[in-house]
């Protein structure tokens, strides 16, 4: 895993990216530069009469750098169809269907990026020096057309190197705890972390006050098929309950299951840690993490249940800066303004909607809990019928539920019930990204069954978020526990790039109807 601006990115996800990028950038300069290669007498008027005259090694020079821009547009566009999600991109069909979309997007992005950038006079930068307009269309459709065949073949090469080349590590989980077996889950469900588990070494017996960290049944996670039978972990090491097999270092069993690092994810370590074991593997150049770090790379999460307060304490992250308040602030007000003005003709047309669908106001008001636990009035357009909570009391919506309007449920699908919130962000009282705002009752109920539930208030709440993106609506308080966990991952890693990183996969989510 790669650490970039405080996040973890998986290395074989960077290798595929940058990959990508090297091949549409040299299929983009070859041919937005062949014309320049033995230029004709047309080609050298032509640089004349640009607007910014320039001879050939200066035009060369141009189409390679506008080559370059037009690959990263091209790579949001397969970004955009979920091409670098692996559990995508290792289905034939999924990869096939998905780059048919995205040579469609890049063509459209890509001409629309060279059309303004023609109309604001940004020559040449975005431009093809020494083409005539048709030239320039034919020429980039021509290279994305090309680009995109090779990178699909490219893509069937990537996946195969990666299988021979047997690139994960090899991962030995120390402890039998849930949380044991939710990272193996984690860990299986999300390919591109490089990860494959070679077993999980339950420990030795345990306390009483720790056993109902394995009150669990780990065939419903899917993972029991992954314990080692008949060993177990403890202080002096690897123990067996097996006569014909005596117990052995630690170091013994990495070798013989080849292991590449050891994570430890035990539910009590009071006497059941084998440090000296630990140590020599560490020494020996095996890698020795703690379960709270690995499920973090792996899940984009904080495990909420293992949480221990000496994490939030002592680890880095979770630091408030001056300057990135400012920042944050910028981005709320100049988007919010940008989008209140390209957007108003929505939002008078979902406020007529609104009114003549069923009766009541447009706009709703609702108080919710926001930054440091300070209620606020946050505003929506009304998608349910009035008074809808007349008889049952505040509960949370369901799927089908009987009090939304058929106006309200393709609001709710559209995130359109959410555009007054603007006006939360220009005031202050929300952000464009954050945890989303709760009502006071819900925030009294769910704060008694999931520990560290009002830390997600240290920080504004957002119009979107970590946890909007990553998981779906839910109405239950194990839904809850999800999105804390996503919440506290972004509290501790907030930043003004992950801002822009949300801000642009909530666009992805709303265009590809994903949630509700």
């Amino acid at each position: 895993m790669l650490r970039v601006l405080s996040h973890y990115l998986p290395v074989r996800k960077a290798l595929l990216v940058l990959s990508e990028t090297a091949i549409l950038w040299v299929v983009l300069g070859l041919a937005g530069s062949a014309h320049l290669w033995n230029p004709e007498q047309e080609t050298f008027r032509a640089l004349a009469r640009a607007r910014v005259a320039m001879d050939l090694e200066q035009a060369r020079f141009y189409c390679w750098v506008t080559a370059f821009l037009l690959a990263v547009l091209a790579q949001l566009a397969i970004s955009f169809n979920e091409l670098y999600d692996f559990r995508v991109s290792l289905s034939r069909y999924d990869r096939a269907r998905r780059f048919v979309g995205s040579v469609g997007s890049a063509m459209a992005v890509t001409l629309v990026a060279m059309g303004l950038a023609h109309l604001w006079r940004l020559e040449p930068m975005l431009d093809l020096p020494g083409l005539s307009l048709v030239g320039k269309v034919r020429t980039l459709v021509f290279a994305l057309l090309m680009g995109f065949a090779l990178l699909f073949v490219w893509r069937t090469i990537f996946h195969d190197l990666l299988r021979r080349a047997r690139y994960y590590e090899r991962v030995l989980i120390l402890g039998s705890s849930k949380a044991a077996h939710v990272l193996a889950k984690e860990m299986r469900e999300h390919a591109a972390a490089g990860y494959q588990i070679v077993g999980i070494l339950p420990e030795a017996e345990l306390a009483e006050d720790v056993l109902p960290a394995l009150s669990f049944d780990a065939r419903e996670l899917g993972t029991a098929d992954l314990v080692l039978e008949g060993l177990v972990v403890g202080e002096r090491g690897v123990l067996s309950n097996d006569p014909a097999r005596p117990s052995a270092p630690l170091t013994d069993l990495v070798q013989e299951l080849e292991v590449n690092e050891i994570v430890v994810a035990l539910a009590d370590r009071r006497g059941k840690l084998p440090t000296e074991d630990l140590l020599r593997c560490r020494l020996q150049g095996i890698p020795v993490r703690d379960y709270d770090q690995v499920f973090e790379d792996v899940a984009g999460k904080i495990s909420v249940e293992a949480l221990r307060p000496s994490y939030l304490i002592f680890n880095e992250g979770f630091s408030r800066h001056p300057w990135a308040d400012l920042l944050k602030r910028a981005l709320d007000l100049v988007a919010s303004l940008v989008m209140l003005a390209l957007l108003w003709p929505v939002m008078i047309g979902t406020w007529i909607a609104v009114s003549l669908s069923s009766p009541g106001p447009a706009l709703f008001q609702q108080e919710r809990v926001g930054r440091d636990g300070k209620p606020f009035t946050l505003y929506k357009f009304r998608s349910m019928y009035i008074d809808a909570e007349s008889r049952t009391g505040p509960v949370w919506a369901t799927e089908n539920d009987p009090r939304i309007t058929p106006v309200g449920r393709f609001l709710r699908k559209s995130r359109l019930d959410e555009l007054p919130q603007l006006f939360n962000v220009i005031g202050g009282s929300m952000s464009l990204v954050g945890p989303r705002p709760e009502r006071q009752v819900f925030v009294d109920e769910l704060a008694l069954e999931i520990p560290y539930f009002r830390q997600r208030h240290i920080v504004k709440p957002g119009l979107t978020g970590w946890a909007q993106i990553n998981y779906p609506y839910g109405n239950t308080v194990e839904d809850a526990l999800q999105k804390l966990q996503y919440d506290l991952f972004y509290i501790k890693y907030q930043s003004f790039v992950f801002d822009l990183s949300i801000l642009f996969n909530t666009t992805k989510t709303i265009l590809l109807r994903k949630g509700t």
